[in-house]
C-alpha cells in the first residue's frame, strides 16, 4: 500500500528550535553534502517519509546518492535520537517513517481506514504528561503516542455509506 501526501497528513508539530543539521553538528557527526541534503530533506518534509520516499526526493537533487547512503545516514540520525521511526500503527504494512525528532511532545493520529495521520497541538499532551507526573511521579522528557480509529471524513463516510 503507498500512501500519498494527503493520506500521510500534513506535518503539524511543532519543528525543533535548533535545525537538524545544527543539532548533527552538536552530535559531532560528519556533514558530507549528502548527509546535508538528507537533514534538509527530513527537516522540510511537510509529510512522514519512507525510506524510499527520502531516496527518491533525495535523487532528484542528486543523482549520484546511493540507497545505502541513504539507509545508513537514517539508522545513524536514529541512534543519536535525531530522527524518530515511526511505524504509524502499520496502515503501510510493514513500512517505517522518519521524521526529526520534535522538541515538543506530540501525537499522531492514525486513521486505521484511510490511512491520513494527523498531529493535533500539544495540549492534549502537556496535560498528560502533568498528569503523569502528579500521579506517579515520574517525569517524562519524551512523549510519543500513536493512537489509531477512524478520521472525521471516514466517519462521515461511512455514516452516508450505511444511510
Amino acid at each position: 500500500m503507498r500512501l500519498n501526501r494527503k493520506q500521510l497528513g500534513a506535518r503539524t508539530a511543532a519543528r525543533p528550535v535548533n535545525p537538524l543539521i545544527d543539532r548533527m553538528k552538536a552530535r559531532g557527526l560528519r556533514l558530507t553534502e549528502q548527509r546535508r541534503l538528507l537533514a534538509e530533506l527530513l527537516e522540510n518534509a511537510e509529510a512522514h517519509l519512507d525510506a524510499e520516499s527520502v531516496y527518491l526526493l533525495a535523487r532528484r537533487k542528486d543523482p549520484t546518492i546511493h540507497r545505502a547512503t541513504v539507509y545508513r545516514t537514517l539508522k545513524v540520525l536514529k541512534i543519536n535520537g535525531l530522527v524518530d521511526e515511526l511505524d504509524l500503527m502499520h496502515v503501510a504494512g510493514d513500512r517505517h517513517f522518519y521524521e526529526v525528532r520534535p522538541s515538543v511532545f506530540h501525537i499522531h493520529l492514525v486513521c486505521t481506514s484511510c490511512g491520513g495521520v494527523q498531529e493535533p497541538g500539544t495540549k492534549f499532551l502537556t496535560d498528560l504528561k502533568k498528569k503523569v507526573e502528579k500521579e506517579s511521579g515520574f517525569k517524562p522528557e519524551v512523549v510519543r503516542l500513536e493512537m489509531g480509529g477512524r478520521c472525521v471524513a471516514c466517519q462521515s463516510r461511512a455514516v452516508r455509506s450505511s444511510a
